[in-house]
C-alpha cells in the first residue's frame, strides 16, 4: 500500500492479523511530527533515568568491559576465523569450555550488581522471551503510553516500541527468527564467532528505532500522492470489502465501488512455513490484541502434508474466487509463492484463472540459520 500512494494508486489491504493491519496503517497515516518526536524524546529520557536507577548502566558497562579482554584473548579476530574456516580448531568443542570459564564472571557481576534475570511467571510470550530486567522496563515503557493525548502519535508510538521488543527477546543472535529456547546467560554466538551476551534493556532499540520511524514517515511526507489506502481487519475469504470499509470511510468505499480493483498484488502465506499471530506474539500480550491463530492460511502448525496442502489450495483458492466479485472483468493479479508443491495451477482452475506468466525471484538475504538459497515465483493470473 506504501508503494501504490508512492504511484497514486488507490489500495486496500485485507489482513485476518490485527496487528499486521496496524502496522501497514501506521506507515500511511498523517502525523504531527513534532509530537511524535517530543513523545519518543520524553520516553527515552525517562528510560535512561530507570535503567539507571535499576544498577543495569553499570552492570552492562562492565559486563561488556570484561567480554572485551575475554574475547580479545580466546576469540580473536581474524585469527580465530581463521582457524575455524580452515578447519584448524573445531569451534564449538573450543567454544563450549570457554562458555564454562565466562559463566563464573558472568555470575559474579549478576551478584555483584544483583540483576534479576528470571521472571516468576511464565503465563505467555513477554513472560518467556524476555530477561526480567527487561520486562521491567517494557512494563515501565507501556505505562509512560497512557499519558500519550494525540491518538495517532499513541499508535506510531505503539508500533516503534513493539519494534523495539521484537529486537529485544532473549534468543541468540542466529535464533532470531526461530526462537528456540530463552537465552539467559552469556554463549558462544557462531554467527560472530565469539561470546556473546543476551539483552537487558530495550533503551537502546528504542532510541534507534525512534530517531529512524521519524526519519520514515518525514522521508514519506514528502512523497505521499493525495490517493486513498487502508488496510482492513477480516478473513480474505469472506470479507465484504466494501460493507467493512463503509464503516470507516463511506466515500471512499462509494467510489471504490463505482470503480472496483484493477487487480491484486499480494504474498499469500506459504504452507507450513509461518505462524503469523504468533510472529508478533509479544504485542499481542502486551497491548491485548484479539488474536485469529484459527483463520490463517497453511499457518506452520498444521505442517505441510497431503492435509495441509489441501486445505492451503482451499484457502488460497475461496480468497481469489471471494476477490473476483470487486475486480474489473480484465483483472490483473501478482502473486508472490514459494510454489514447491505446485499448487497453484490448481488454484488457478479452481478460480477460473490462467497462470498467463510466472517470474522467478531470488532470495537470498535470510535471517534464519539455515540461509540456503532459493527461488520465489510471482505469478500472473487472469481470468478464463
Amino acid at each position: 500500500m506504501v508503494q501504490a500512494n508512492e504511484l497514486g494508486i488507490n489500495a486496500i489491504g485485507v489482513d485476518v492479523s490485527y496487528f499486521n493491519a496496524q502496522i501497514s496503517n501506521s506507515k500511511l497515516a498523517d502525523y504531527d511530527i513534532a509530537d511524535v518526536k517530543k513523545e519518543a524524546n520524553r520516553i527515552n529520557t525517562k528510560l535512561k533515568v530507570f535503567l539507571k536507577e535499576s544498577g543495569v548502566v553499570e552492570f552492562e558497562k562492565e559486563l561488556l568491559s570484561e567480554l572485551y579482554k575475554f574475547n580479545t584473548e580466546y576469540f580473536p579476530s581474524p585469527d580465530f576465523r581463521y582457524k575455524v574456516s580452515k578447519k584448524l580448531i573445531n569451534q564449538f568443542e573450543y567454544a563450549e569450555d570457554k562458555v564454562e570459564l565466562f559463566l563464573k564472571t558472568y555470575n559474579e557481576l549478576i551478584k555483584k550488581y544483583n540483576i534479576k534475570i528470571n521472571q516468576k511467571r511464565s503465563e505467555n510470550f513477554l513472560d518467556n522471551w524476555f530477561l526480567k530486567t527487561t520486562r521491567d522496563e517494557i512494563d515501565y515503557a507501556v505505562s509512560l503510553l497512557e499519558s500519550i493525548e494525540n491518538q495517532k502519535t499513541k499508535d506510531i508510538i505503539e508500533i516503534i516500541l513493539s519494534r523495539s521488543i521484537r529486537s529485544c527477546r532473549a534468543t541468540t543472535h542466529s535464533d532470531l527468527a526461530t526462537l528456540t529456547e530463552p537465552q539467559t546467560t552469556t554463549y558462544y554466538c557462531g554467527k560472530h564467532k565469539k561470546i556473546c551476551k543476551p539483552i537487558f534493556t530495550i533503551q537502546k532499540k528504542w532510541s534507534t528505532y525512534s530517531k529512524d520511524t521519524i526519519r520514515r514517515l518525514e522521508e514519506f511526507k514528502k512523497l505521499k500522492s493525495n490517493t486513498y489506502q487502508k488496510c482492513l481487519v477480516g478473513d480474505s475469504r469472506t470479507i465484504n470489502i466494501f460493507n467493512e470499509l463503509s464503516l470507516l470511510d463511506f466515500n471512499a468505499s462509494k467510489n471504490l465501488q463505482k470503480k472496483k480493483f484493477k487487480g491484486i498484488f499480494s504474498s499469500p502465506p506459504y504452507v507450513g512455513i509461518i505462524d503469523y499471530h504468533e510472529q508478533h506474539a509479544y504485542a499481542y500480550d502486551l497491548f491485548n490484541y484479539e488474536r485469529h491463530d484459527e483463520l490463517e492460511i497453511g499457518p506452520l502448525y498444521k505442517g505441510q502434508g497431503r492435509e495441509a496442502r489441501e486445505s492451503y489450495i482451499k484457502g488460497i483458492s475461496d480468497v481469489l474466487n471471494n476477490a473476483k466479485k470487486y475486480l474489473v472483468k480484465d483483472f490483473d493479479i501478482f502473486l508472490v509463492a514459494n510454489d514447491k508443491y505446485n499448487m497453484y495451477p490448481t488454484i488457478a482452475e479452481n478460480c477460473d484463472m490462467k497462470i498467463v506468466n510466472q517470474y522467478k525471484r531470488p532470495v537470498l538475504n535470510r535471517t534464519e540459520k539455515v540461509k540456503t538459497a532459493y527461488s520465489e515465483i510471482i505469478f500472473h493470473l487472469k481470468g478464463l
